[in-house]
């Protein structure tokens, strides 16, 4: 019987408090064809200013706790870019990356990192420029594009400059 009563003061705990600690359902919603631009200022890796265009596909997920308040946001894209410089023109390779954006618990933003492949372009040589890893795009304060990670690896960024230098 004492083994009954411990399982249901249990089963009331869970019933009772449960329902104040558990957030609402995530919201999700897909990217289609979402289209930005921007430029890699000279220095962000090749010594001249670059232009880029980017065609995103994706989900997009929103955390929120009972209050309404966004704790995390989550990204799941598919994300092809076209360079241009100088007269020329670098059309990238489709690539798979996440991306997470953290918010403290009086919501303000903390950190947005990107996991995955960065960037990847065929080279007109035949080789490839490839860039893996992480970034902290606050600790970058929000560029448009970053082509190296913070934490991983790249291959071939001088192929990848040499190809749209003048």
């Amino acid at each position: 019987m004492q083994k009954w009563l411990v399982v249901l003061a249990a089963a009331v705990v869970v019933a009772v408090f449960a329902p104040m600690t558990v957030a609402d359902q995530p919201n999700k919603v897909q990217i289609v064809n979402w289209a930005s631009s921007g430029t890699l200022l000279a220095g962000a890796g090749c010594s001249f200013d670059i232009g880029v265009q980017a065609l995103v596909n994706g989900t997009y997920t929103q955390f929120v706790d009972k209050s309404g308040a966004t704790k995390k946001e989550q990204y799941h894209l598919v994300e092809q870019d076209t360079f241009t410089a100088n007269g020329k023109t670098l059309t990238g390779v489709p690539f798979t990356f996440n991306v997470t954006w953290l918010y403290d618990s009086a919501g303000n933003l903390t950190h947005v990192y990107a996991d995955g492949v960065i960037e990847k372009v065929r080279l007109p040589d035949g080789s490839l420029f490839i860039s893996a890893g992480r970034v902290d795009f606050v600790a970058h304060g929000f560029p448009s594009f970053i082509l190296t990670p913070d934490h991983g690896g790249t291959v071939n960024l001088d192929g990848f400059c040499a190809a749209l230098e003048p």
